[in-house]
């Protein structure tokens, strides 16, 4: 009795941790394929609520974290960031490429422009429902890979965005 007892309680346990770990958020994780026009391979649990690319000048120029002046492409879904597809359906975004149930913000007007050989572009993934994520892209033997970029941080001075030293 003690014995079957025993296993009720540890099976319980584990259907209660596994529970546990598949309702978990999982944070968004971007890949690249592609040569000269990146493709964006996306995987987490959130839904896409936007995807940015910044130009080069971001990291040096930008006001504020999500300054649009600096965006070269920037999509969101039409109807509002809490209904954007889930990551697992979009899974690959080519960039300039507008995923069904998207608009493009930037540019308003007009296709993406190309990217160019060498230089660092800043993107941000914002997701709901999980953490999205940041990073740096570059073409490079004409292929996309992630890469490191200069780091930009900003904090809070009142109702304005201030430069501030990135922590170590």
């Amino acid at each position: 009795m003690v014995k079957t007892k025993t296993r009720h309680i540890w099976l319980a346990a584990l259907l209660a941790t596994t529970g546990l770990l598949v309702a978990c958020e999982r944070r968004t994780h971007v890949a690249f394929e592609g040569g000269v026009t990146p493709i964006f391979v996306l995987s987490g649990s959130g839904k896409l609520a936007s995807l940015v690319v910044y130009s080069p000048d971001f990291a040096e120029k930008a006001e504020s974290p999500w300054d649009d002046n600096f965006a070269l492409w920037k999509i969101k879904p039409i109807w509002g960031n809490s209904n954007g597809a889930p990551l697992r359906k979009l899974r690959r975004i080519p960039y300039g490429v507008l995923p069904s149930g998207y608009e493009q913000v930037k540019p308003s007007v007009g296709s993406a422009p190309p990217l160019r050989e060498g230089e660092k572009y800043f993107y941000q993934v914002e997701t709901t429902n999980a953490p999205g994520t940041a990073g740096y892209l570059e073409i490079k033997n004409s292929q996309t890979v992630a890469t490191d970029g200069p780091h930009t941080c900003f904090g809070g001075e009142g109702k304005k965005w201030v430069r501030v030293p990135c922590p170590r």
